[in-house]
């Protein structure tokens, strides 16, 4: 997996930088980071392929997420719920 083909799967989906990346724990500013080549760090790189692999899902995530002590969180995960990690 590059970083052609997660930008590539981004646009796809129609989902800004900020609501795809936070799904992972990942700032935008970093998420862009990694968009334009610069290093996944491992645990990242796991999760994206068992994401991209149907291995978990949004929720699957969110679930775990929110077990999580609030200042741990995503700041996305706890915005608007009408889609799965804030507005666009």
């Amino acid at each position: 997996m590059d970083s052609a083909f997660i930008q590539a799967y981004r646009k796809q989906v129609k989902e800004s930088q900020k609501t795809f990346w936070a799904r992972f724990g990942v700032t935008q500013s970093r998420g862009s980071r990694f968009e334009i080549g610069a290093n996944i760090p491992k645990p990242v790189m796991i999760l994206l392929r068992l994401y991209f692999e149907a291995l978990i899902s949004d929720d699957d995530i969110r679930s775990v997420s929110q077990k999580r002590p609030p200042a741990l969180r995503p700041s996305l995960i706890n915005q608007d719920r009408s889609t799965p990690y804030g507005s666009p």
